[in-house]
């Protein structure tokens, strides 16, 4: 168990107690998930005209600082809308079989697009351009990184660099077309690569030689995969596209709290999503099919083969269950570096006695990240400051936070609000409960 470290806070007090001394009236707004969409857009705007003054001085304020002031909550309004738009209904009434992912939130964020990262990546680059020079880095850690797809295309966002290619990463870890590989429920294959800037430019070298495209001084991906069969044909892939070296980096190895090791299946098919150090099926009696896998925490991984005084810009975490444990691995020191996170809340494993609420006030009030449930279609809802009690129903969801604190990152920080407000005024729009989608899948 994980959350008897962390402190306990009724989220839900909070916000209402910060809600109350701003003088909002919790029922003003309640009949907005009954109304038409044209007069909920004549209620929302209303509402816009009713925050502005509080939302103006929170958002010149986060600009221009290093260290952020402490984030508003959402105030009962936009919370209903929130609610609108996520119905709470099957999330409840299924938590006892979340795997069907009939929750509203596993539909929601079930293959985010990350429009908010992409563009402060772009206009980045765009910047370097202009300037013709770039002292950046760019250093991403993808715990669990399956088939290698969303690492890849990662670091071909960080680097700006053309040589990373989705169509030759395919070719390499297929076997250009002859291994069979497992799924994925997002079928990363086909999903459209990192537009790179400037496209037909010639890429600048690291020493500064060429003209065109300017990419960082350092760029490296470190693709982190403890399934057996997975990371040999990860690192065969890495060594035939060459990308292994220019900072595409496979570790064969698992993650979690603490030191140690795990086993897992030696000859499990490639690509198998689902498995993790709670489901591997390796007790001693079945020792014989499996093997053991060296096991980091996120500090002693980060502190053992990660460049020291580079920031991590990109944290993934995918990992069955383990997800939270491999992000407390990196509380000593390695979590302070992280830029933006990005990890899979669900039910098995040790989230399913793990409070969500927990996990978010500790990301908050220890590190400064904000927290939104990661959409496509460039939708975003905040979690952070604007809690609902039904999300401690455990769901296969993601999570997308960023550290507001950090100057760096601040653009990340304004492009996630920003769309969060959008997504609250799309109205029906943005409302992704089952019963809807599945009638329009049907009709």
């Amino acid at each position: 168990m994980i959350h008897h470290l962390l402190p306990r806070v009724n989220m839900r007090e909070s916000t209402a107690e910060a809600r109350d001394m701003s003088g909002r009236v919790s029922s003003k707004f309640r009949l907005v998930r009954i109304l038409s969409s044209s007069v909920f857009f004549v209620v929302l705007a209303y509402i816009r005209y009713e925050n502005m003054i509080i939302n103006a001085t929170y958002t010149r304020n986060t600009k221009l600082t290093r260290t952020a002031p402490s984030l508003r909550h959402c105030t009962y309004d936009e919370l209903d809308i929130i609610e609108y738009q996520l119905p709470p209904y099957d999330c409840l009434a299924y938590r006892d079989a979340p795997w069907l992912q009939k929750c509203s939130i596993s539909y929601a964020t079930r293959c985010p697009d990350a429009v908010w990262l992409e563009s402060h990546y772009t206009k980045l680059h765009s910047s370097a351009k202009a300037n013709s020079a770039s002292e950046s880095t760019f250093l991403a850690l993808f715990v669990g990184c399956n088939k290698g797809f969303d690492a890849l295309n990662a670091i071909r966002m960080g680097s700006n660099n053309p040589v990373f290619n989705k169509n030759v990463w395919k070719d390499a870890i297929t076997q250009h077309g002859h291994m069979p590989m497992h799924g994925d429920v997002c079928n990363e294959v086909t999903h459209p690569q990192f537009v790179l800037s400037s496209e037909n430019d010639t890429l600048v070298k690291v020493d500064g030689a060429g003209g065109g495209r300017v990419s960082p001084s350092f760029a490296q991906v470190h693709c982190i995969e403890p399934m057996p069969a997975t990371a040999r044909e990860l690192q065969r892939a890495a060594s035939e596209s060459n990308y292994d070296k220019q900072g595409f980096v496979v570790v064969h190895a698992a993650m979690a709290k603490e030191d140690g090791s795990v086993f897992f299946p030696r000859d499990v098919g490639v690509g198998l999503e689902n498995m993790g150090i709670g489901n591997a099926d390796c007790s001693k009696g079945n020792s014989s099919r499996c093997i053991g896998v060296k096991m980091y925490s996120l500090d002693t991984y980060v502190d053992t083969f990660v460049p020291k005084g580079i920031p991590i810009n990109y944290l993934s975490v995918d990992v069955e269950g383990w997800d939270f444990e491999v992000i407390l691995g990196g509380r000593r020191s390695a979590l302070s570096r992280v830029h933006y996170l990005e990890f899979e809340y669900n039910w098995v494993g040790p989230w399913k006695k793990q409070p969500l609420s927990e996990v978010i006030e500790y990301l908050d009030r220890q590190f400064g990240f904000t927290c939104y449930w990661a959409g496509f279609n460039n939708t975003i809802w905040r979690i952070t400051n604007c809690w609902l009690d039904y999300y401690e129903a455990h769901f296969w969801s993601n999570i997308a936070c960023v550290n507001r604190n950090i100057e760096d990152v601040q653009d990340i920080a304004d492009n996630m609000e920003r769309l969060f407000m959008e997504t609250l005024d799309k109205g029906d729009e943005a409302v992704r409960d089952f019963g809807r989608r599945f009638r329009r899948s049907a009709g």
